[in-house]
């Protein structure tokens, strides 16, 4: 068997449950939580777990996108392309991916162009780990319907929450921690 053909079908396959990850890998409670405070139909969060899955799914067949560096998160069919890529071109094509799904409504192409190095990766995952923690302690959040991602110092939230309210008290936990770090807010009220 094709070594090569082996690998994509064991990511395929892995990526297939990102959005139950939770759920398999030891944390059924925090599945069942996450599920049980989201703001979607379970419908909606399995359609969203499917085009991700496809977009990151095909973004790592692609050779020019280089996906590893590129987060893709989707609420309501509204595909978060979060990350760094070397490029303009690889921004671009990173959306046309997305956009050849089906089922994406739309497409919010938030990629860096640039280079980040293993030293920023480090301080990025840092920063990340301190804001969840943060968000975990803050009374009125739920934040395990809250994605934090940061790339070269940007701070991304993406998910959907009860209230404006609660994405008012989000911002200011994560402001604290950020100092003058550039904040990216994709969190909307659920209906």
């Amino acid at each position: 068997m094709n070594f090569r053909f082996l690998l994509f079908s064991i990511l395929t396959i892995s990526f297939m449950f990102v959005g139950c990850g939770a759920a398999i890998v030891g944390g059924a409670a925090y599945g069942g939580y996450k599920g049980a405070t989201d703001q979607r139909s379970m419908g909606t969060m399995m359609d969203d777990s499917i085009i991700s899955t496809k977009v990151k799914t095909r973004m790592i067949g692609d050779e020019f996108v280089k996906a590893r560096n590129i987060d893709v998160d989707v609420l309501n069919g509204i595909v978060y392309l979060i990350g760094v890529v070397e490029s303009s071109s690889q921004k671009r094509m990173a959306a046309d991916i997305a956009r050849g799904v089906e089922g994406v409504r739309n497409i919010a192409n938030q990629l860096i162009v640039g280079k980040s190095s293993i030293g920023q990766n480090f301080d990025d995952t840092m920063l990340t780990s301190k804001i969840r923690v943060k968000l975990l302690q803050a009374p009125d959040i739920r934040s395990t319907n809250i994605d934090v991602d940061t790339y070269n110092n940007v701070i991304t939230l993406t998910g959907i929450v009860r209230t404006q309210q609660e994405i008012n008290k989000a911002i200011y936990v994560v402001q604290k921690i950020a100092g003058n770090r550039h904040i990216v807010n994709n969190l909307s009220v659920g209906k």
